[in-house]
């Protein structure tokens, strides 16, 4: 089962669980052993989980746009060496810098300075889209986006370089 997956099967198991004791829980119960109140309690609980993870994925559709594929070994496609950071291990501020290279080519090709394109990148001038921004800007990642990361099974910052990259790959192409 991938990560994404397992909001998805924890919203259909809380379902079935909240199902099952709302239907069937307190029938099977001998008859004064436990008050409805706590079955009633895991029900409602489990229902609101099933909700959130469902609410959740549904929120999660805009994933950016995928990179081109390619079957010649000799094409070079835009994060390769992203690819590759990723492959050996390198945490989040190595990747980060990595993107942040190209983007600094790609806002030159685009007419900008070394020093205009960092400093378009630090203010957020660059991209109209939050998640991109946010990637070179130093926002702190919310509670919210970590929750919703650790439901949906896409990390915060996994969603900050797909913007980015889609971002940078869209300049790219106009121009």
């Amino acid at each position: 089962m991938t990560l994404r997956r397992v909001p998805l099967a924890l919203g259909l198991v809380a379902t079935a669980i909240g199902v099952g004791l709302a239907a069937i829980g307190a029938p099977l119960l001998p008859a004064g052993a436990v008050s409805d109140l706590p079955i009633l309690a895991a029900a409602v609980f489990a229902g609101g989980v099933a909700l959130l993870a469902l609410l959740v994925r549904s929120l999660d559709s805009d994933r950016g746009m995928a990179l081109p594929d390619t079957d010649s070994q000799y094409v070079t496609v835009p994060g390769d060496d992203i690819d590759e950071a990723l492959s050996a291990g390198a945490g989040q501020e190595a990747i980060r810098k990595r993107v942040e290279g190209v983007a600094v080519t790609v806002l030159q090709r685009n007419g900008l300075s070394p020093d205009e394109a960092t400093d378009a990148l630090r203010s957020g001038a660059w991209a109209d889209r939050e998640p991109a921004r946010e990637l070179f800007d130093g926002t702190p990642i919310s509670l919210r986006a970590r929750l919703s990361g650790w439901l949906s099974g896409i990390h915060p910052f996994q969603r900050r370089v797909a913007h980015a990259t889609a971002e940078l790959r869209r300049r790219d192409e106009e121009r």
